[in-house]
């Protein structure tokens, strides 16, 4: 979850003369292997969706005839009355009333934080009046500098690189606030604050005091940040600064060798090598096509960021998902004993008989179908025919409600509809600012995992779900089209997903649940298994992978032994920030809460996530738990400590018997608790 964003102005799309002119690429393109839930396939299942935007958007900065980039890494630049720092790492960077500012954060740990905030090494000035996001992808963004309604220059940034790619689209000067020494041809040079930076600048003229840089039309001037153990004399080559990235995916090998390849292009004017850095998660980043490596490092809020001078890189991660997608449906009962599977038929009929009222919202109400359906599986395993059918008969209740394409202008709530200004699918009764965009994935994630349990074998009721599940699919995962955001909030750099919409943060963007985000793909995954769509099925095992990943190296397994990272004191890690890592949540600061919110919902092929060293699994719940019981999400601490091996699991289960119903989550179940545990004895 992510803090609600409020008190926001009205919509106001800044359209102006220049939003298509004066760039080289204007428009956002898709940067996926191929296209998911194209336009072609949603736009008809619109047709009867109610139009409505449920929150007030404070677009700005954003040329008229771009998708709205939210749950992005540079939200803050295009939403609210002034642009956030964002932070194209290693590098941060700020626009300002005339120009821009950027500069590599110095990064610190201490007690429950690490912090690497926006940095104003450098500031630029260069007589724009306005600035216009005009072109982006998910790893790369471009925003024209305006004087006037006339198109002054361009600024690309981009995630990994250390450059900072200026073009100018008219005559004018730049100014700086700290001289530039000469450093070679065309080259100069500046160090502030122990951090140095070169400009290659060989259509620029500077002035006799390195303050003012003299551009002519067309002319290109490039910022680099010089890592630790590197030379900005070897950094030269590779100043080319990057136009787009295309990102490029591939599912390989099967069981304890399944992995999955994510591969960055980086395109350049003249196609050469850029500089391209390489974070924790990225550990097995391989240059494509030959590249220069060794070229030093760069502190980071995830950790050490390595440097290469490459077109292109490559990284696999494990695939932590099952061989088949079909195993994220259900639990595997086989291995249980007669004891164990009459104990879960006595639990799961007692819980069946006494569901309660759902939810309204989007978030409780998705996870309340899921916890339904969860059962549902379990009565299907256990061979529970009559708890079976009543357990169908009401998910599909609720599911016909809640995918009602038109349900909206029948009922105020338990429906969607879809948002044109922000272009996607908003539930009528929103939480945690769903409104605003934030959490999607999340809330999303629930409402496709029930309707792919409860379609599980029957076409007729497949075909039924399908338009709305497709749209809730679509408003998370499209690719390729404009009637929704390509990959909403996943970010293929990083490797994990974004929750805030408009993310109006200094410390950029942020995502609180690793798990709730896992569990998202695997929906999608599964739900692209049932209805036979094998492109939106390999997508979201992509996604399930990387995102598992990262899950594991930033938040659950955090690696402190060195410094700057060593202070930080605590085992996970509860938000994760492109300026700092924090161990805190948005609802709650106790222990258990910041643990329990990387746990849940813990759903059939998720948990590869979190299957860490069994060690490191033991000492996270001891640190939640340092001060007594947990209070909250006790049950899925329990589930977390069965993942540490047989005797753990029969521990875990011996406490699972023995635990109110007042600890037991409400997206979760005492039947699906234990046999949860059961099964990893």
């Amino acid at each position: 979850m992510t803090a609600a964003v409020a008190g926001f102005v009205s919509l106001a799309i800044m359209a102006t003369g220049c939003s298509a002119e004066g760039s080289a690429d204007s428009e956002s393109r898709p940067t996926a292997r191929g296209t998911v839930l194209i336009d072609a396939e949603i736009e008809p299942l619109l047709l009867t969706v109610p139009r409505e935007s449920l929150a007030s958007v404070p677009m700005a900065r954003l040329a008229d005839d771009l998708v709205p980039p939210t749950n992005r890494w540079f939200s803050g630049l295009v939403f609210g009355d002034e642009p956030q720092p964002v932070f194209p790492l290693p590098l941060s960077f700020r626009l300002g009333d005339t120009g821009f500012s950027f500069g590599v954060p110095r990064v610190t740990s201490v007690p429950a934080l690490i912090s690497g905030p926006m940095t104003d090494d450098v500031t630029v000035e260069t007589g724009a009046t306005s600035a216009l996001v005009t072109r982006y992808d998910e790893v790369s963004v471009t925003v024209t500098l305006l004087d006037g309604d006339a198109a002054l220059a361009e600024v690309t940034i981009a995630r990994g690189s250390l450059l900072i790619g200026y073009r100018s689209l008219a005559d004018h000067e730049v100014s700086v606030e700290v001289p530039l020494e000469p450093a070679g041809d065309d080259v100069f040079s500046t160090t502030i604050g122990g951090a140095e930076y070169g400009l290659v600048a060989p259509e620029g003229e500077l002035s006799d005091d390195g303050r003012i840089l003299s551009l002519s039309e067309g002319a290109t001037a490039t910022w680099v940040a010089v890592p630790a153990g590197a030379s900005l004399d070897e950094l030269v080559p590779f100043a080319n600064p990057v136009t787009g990235v295309e990102v490029d995916y591939a599912l390989d090998g099967t069981g304890d060798d399944a992995s999955a390849t994510t591969t960055l292009r980086y395109r350049t004017e003249g196609d050469g090598p850029t500089l391209v850095g390489s974070l924790p998660h990225q550990s097995s980043t391989v240059p494509v096509d030959g590249a220069q490596c060794e070229l030093g490092s760069v502190d980071t809020t995830y950790g050490v960021m390595t440097v290469c001078g490459a077109t292109a890189v490559a990284y696999a991660v494990p695939d932590t998902a099952p061989v088949e997608t079909a195993a994220m449906s259900a639990l595997d009962l086989s291995g249980l004993s007669d004891a164990d599977r009459d104990e879960l038929a006595e639990t799961v009929a007692l819980e069946a008989g006494t569901l309660p009222d759902l939810p309204a919202d989007t978030y409780f109400g998705g996870k309340a179908l899921a916890r339904i359906a969860t059962l549902l599986s379990l009565a299907r395993e256990l061979e529970r025919t009559a708890v079976a059918e009543a357990l169908h008969e009401r998910l599909v209740t609720e599911l016909r409600t809640w995918t009602q394409l038109d349900g909206c202008d029948e009922r105020a709530d338990r429906c969607f509809v879809y948002d044109p200004a922000l272009r996607g699918m908003v539930g009528k009764v929103p939480s945690f600012g769903s409104e605003e965009f934030n959490d999607h994935h999340f809330h999303y994630g629930s409402f496709i995992y029930a309707a792919a349990i409860a379609a599980e074998g029957d076409e007729a009721f497949v075909a039924e779900l399908r338009p709305m599940i497709t749209l809730l699919a679509a408003d998370i995962a499209s690719s390729g089209g404009e009637t929704f955001a390509t990959w909403r909030a996943f970010d293929p750099y990083s490797g994990h997903s974004w929750a805030s919409g408009f993310s109006p943060f200094g410390d950029g963007n942020n995502q609180e649940s690793s798990s709730e985000a896992v569990a998202s793909h695997a929906a999608v995954a599964l739900w692209g298994a049932v209805v036979g769509d094998a492109a939106l099925e390999e997508q979201a095992r992509w996604m399930l992978a990387l995102e598992s990943h990262s899950a594991r190296t930033y938040y659950t397994a955090v690696d402190t032994t060195e410094q700057p990272y060593a202070n930080f004191d605590r085992g996970v890690v509860g938000i994760v920030w492109d300026g700092k890592r924090d161990y805190a949540t948005w609802f709650s600061g106790e222990p258990a809460a910041i643990l329990g919110i990387q746990l849940l919902p813990m759903r059939p092929g998720t948990s590869g996530s979190l299957a860490i060293d069994p060690e490191r699994i033991l000492s996270n719940i001891d640190e939640a738990t340092a001060s007594g019981p947990a209070p909250q999400f006790a049950d899925y601490l329990l589930m977390y400590q069965a993942l540490a091996g047989s005797e753990q699991a029969e521990l875990a289960l011996e406490a699972a018997r023995e635990l109110p119903y007042s600890s037991i989550d409400d997206g979760n179940s005492r039947s699906y608790l234990l046999a949860f545990i059961m099964v990893q004895r």
